[in-house]
């Protein structure tokens, strides 16, 4: 079984613990791509076989989160789980206020990892050491927020707001800087992941239907389901036999033997290549050499050809 699934996580369960219930129903090896918060809820997609080899690829996808920000209250973890580290006596704000500082934090800002990370720090989770009383440095990282909106207003403590951003957001650490900027302080209260790149919520499977012995097939979503908007290739078996061994088709070359329209190239651009029955077979990607122009380099093999219509898993 090779795929996506796409599942609503609980609250009270971290990514591990889905893993780990999956792959006691489906004997494949089972990834996850991108660590949820044990206590938010939401979109985690779960890689399956094959499909695990293309974690880094998903990671790289934007996210799209809900959340309530609940100010005047600091806490050391920056969301509900942690001890109160400060409290305002007393503040209240009108929407526009707000509003702008809201507006603030699009584009490119800075953070520094919580404590209570899941990020390594020579070799140990930050948490490991947040759980010892132990503070180490954490240098700040540039992330992008696309856009943040409020979606409503309770006064004088608790906004509702929904979020696009890059990956390595944090947004009980937006909750926490936007508190800080408003000069009150604040805390996340609740989360909801609601999107991770083509993985949606409304199309998300809750555990329990897991929980028999029926096949799961109809839940999974195909190997090239991360690349389905994106442009692609459909080459000959004989141009896919060349990149499933690890060689480069130049830019001449595809679009003299190319079946389907495509394109222009752009550097560092992700192609997935189809065979002529639409079967993906190469995750490919444009490179640039401004000697001789661009060309095509294969970087994941899902079907190796040996003849027409003889298949075999790639190792590139």
């Amino acid at each position: 079984m090779n795929g996506f699934l796409n599942i609503l996580k609980p609250p009270g369960l971290t990514s591990h613990d889905v893993v780990e219930y999956i792959r006691g129903r489906i004997k494949v090896k089972v990834g996850h791509g991108g660590t949820l918060d044990p206590g938010a809820a939401g979109v985690l997609p779960v890689l399956l076989g094959k499909a695990t080899r293309l974690s880094s690829y998903l990671v790289d996808f934007p996210k799209i989160y809900r959340a309530e920000l609940f100010l005047g209250l600091s806490t050391d973890t920056a969301d509900a789980s942690g001890k109160i580290i400060r409290r305002a006596s007393s503040f209240r704000f009108n929407f526009k206020d707000i509003e702008e500082v809201f507006c603030s934090f699009e584009g490119e800002i800075m953070q520094i990892p919580p404590m209570f990370a899941a990020v390594k720090h020579r070799g140990k989770k930050l948490y490991e050491y947040a759980r010892q009383g132990t503070t180490v440095e954490r240098n700040p990282k540039a992330v992008h927020i696309y856009y943040i909106k409020i979606l409503d207003y309770f006064p004088p403590q608790r906004i509702y707001f929904e979020v696009k951003c890059s990956k390595g957001t944090y947004i009980r650490t937006l909750c926490s800087q936007i508190g800080d900027a408003l000069g009150c302080g604040g805390h996340m209260a609740f989360l909801l992941r609601k999107e991770v790149g083509p993985f949606v919520l409304s199309e998300s499977h809750i555990l329990e239907e897991f929980s028999g012995r029926e096949s799961y097939g109809h839940l999974l979503l195909p190997l090239d389901f991360l690349f389905q908007k994106m442009d692609y290739l459909m080459l000959g078996y004989e141009d896919i036999r060349f990149l499933s061994q690890g060689s480069f088709l130049s830019f001449k070359e595809v679009s003299n033997r190319a079946i389907n329209v495509f394109s222009e190239p752009a550097d560092d651009k992700i192609v997935p290549v189809y065979t002529p029955k639409k079967e993906f077979a190469v995750l490919a990607r444009w490179k640039c050499n401004h000697g001789s122009g661009f060309f095509l380099k294969p970087e994941k093999v899902f079907q190796t050809i040996k003849n027409k219509g003889s298949y075999h898993e790639g190792n590139i």
